[in-house]
């Protein structure tokens, strides 16, 4: 039988060797229509091999998220979603159990020492985290959970309890903390706000963040350096409470920057499952590679980006930074990062005083109001073009705002809606899944910082609402 196959590609062979020895000798008209043809089914050919090949690999990357995101969800049934996203099984992908063997030695060498530390970490931060469901607050978060489902009325979001309950730990010890310009308590704050209103902003349908840590390893100490995280992690080990980075840093609340990290790189994973993805928690730029700064311990930004690199689950990362402040610790760590692009929208005279350099640095002047804000951001959103196997890490400060006390800007709440829901449209637009962090916002009255944020999710969901016109 494959003679019959080896004669027929022979004869194939021989006509377009014949062919193009024709054409070069006798270039009629006939004998070009001829090669053109050829040319054509060879390029046919071409294009249906590679849209086979692109097939293959979108079907490894869906795969990977689906892993990963099973890995970063909390166990529990609710945060199942349609059953076949979720699936809690004990099953795991051969190459990732490679890859999870092998971090140690990538990107740069951590002792056995340092795994060792990091084993007694995770032993304590499960600890604290289970500790933080059994708070009376939070007593129903689990009855009170729906699943989420890709019909709903609003996107997918991420909230853990252990983000605010940090601050009722510390408040015990002390009490100055309540006047403290980061208001920890404004993620349960919004998270109420969102889902235990009468109107009922959002659904009852958020995703709770893994306790477990040991996914996070390679890209924590890829971004950032050992001799910080073990200066972390010894704040957990030896229950210490340091001054540092302006907070007063103790077990508790590292452990809370921690689980933040898997909250981001989990609404990033829902992010590329279902578009979009709001997180109640994370955006911390100041954070740098050998230190934190300006409330940020873990640059969970970064660490997202490189674990998404890392396993090639995208192969491009657009940073849009519109917080007042300039997040100059992402900057820096994507410095010289062809596959990472930072953008930052930031008012030219606060802080930091000493910028860093990020891909495109646009500066605000102080006091600037609305108009000529949005006219600003509008150009910069039309030059975001559409990228294959790319996602938007938008952090969406609400320090911009006129009533911010760290902000130096006019924005009104109506500015503060236009700019995120703007910035939803183009992405829906553009097709890249976009996922969404708090960041900054700062004010005494927790009412009103509840209020800004949630313009943010408002925008959010309205913008969800048109995401079919889009594709």
């Amino acid at each position: 039988m494959y003679w019959f196959y080896f004669v027929i590609l022979f004869m194939l062979f021989e006509f377009v060797w014949i062919t193009l020895e024709l054409k070069q000798k006798y270039p009629n008209k006939r004998i070009i229509e001829i090669s053109n043809f050829i040319n054509f089914i060879e390029q046919t050919k071409k294009n249906y091999n590679s849209r086979i090949f692109q097939n293959v690999e979108k079907k490894k990357i869906e795969k990977l998220i689906d892993l990963h995101t099973e890995q970063f969800a909390h166990k529990c049934v609710k945060n199942e979603i349609n059953k076949k996203y979720y699936p809690l099984c004990n099953k795991r992908n051969e190459k990732v159990n490679e890859i999870d063997e092998k971090i140690w030695d990538y990107p740069n060498h951590v002792s056995c020492d340092n795994e060792l530390l990091f084993l007694d970490i995770q032993k304590e931060v499960f600890k604290i985290c289970e500790n933080s469901f059994n708070e009376k607050i939070y007593e129903n978060i689990f009855k009170n959970q729906k699943k989420y489902c890709n019909n709903s009325k609003n996107p997918p979001y991420v909230f853990h309890p252990i983000y605010s309950n940090a601050e009722r730990k510390v408040n015990k010890s002390n009490r100055h903390i309540q006047t403290h310009r980061f208001k920890i308590n404004k993620y349960e704050n919004i998270f109420n706000y969102l889902n235990k209103r009468e109107e009922c902003i959002y659904e009852n349908n958020y995703i709770i963040p893994s306790c477990d840590i040991s996914k996070i390893k390679k890209s924590l100490f890829s971004i950032h350096s050992t001799n910080f995280i073990n200066k972390m992690f010894n704040i957990i080990k030896n229950n210490e409470e340091i001054k540092l980075y302006e907070l007063n840093l103790f077990s508790d609340l590292i452990a809370r920057y921690l689980i933040e990290i898997n909250g981001t790189i989990l609404s990033s994973l829902l992010a590329l499952k279902h578009s979009m993805c709001m997180h109640i928690g994370g955006g911390n730029h100041h954070s740098k590679r050998d230190k934190g700064d300006g409330f940020c311990i873990f640059n969970d930004i970064a660490i997202a980006v490189d674990f998404l690199l890392f396993y090639k689950i995208v192969k491009n990362v657009i940073i849009l930074d519109v917080d007042v402040h300039q997040g100059d610790g992402t900057a820096e760590i994507f410095q010289n990062h062809q596959n990472v692009k930072t953008i930052s929208l930031h008012c030219k005279n606060n802080y930091p005083f000493l910028k860093k350099k990020s891909t495109i640095d646009i500066e605000l002047n102080s006091y600037m109001e609305d108009n000529e804000y949005l006219k600003i951001y509008q150009n910069i959103l039309n030059n975001i073009k559409p990228q294959k196997n790319s996602i938007i890490f938008y952090l969406a400060g609400v320090d911009i705002s006129k009533d911010d006390e760290l902000g130096l800007l006019l924005i009104s709440d109506h500015g503060i809606y236009t700019r995120d829901y703007i910035t939803y449209q183009m992405a829906f637009k553009n097709k890249i899944p976009i996922i969404t962090l708090l960041s900054g916002g700062y004010n005494e009255c927790d009412q009103i910082l509840s209020e800004k944020h949630a313009l943010t999710f408002r925008a959010a969901k309205a913008a969800w609402a048109t995401k079919e016109k889009h594709g």
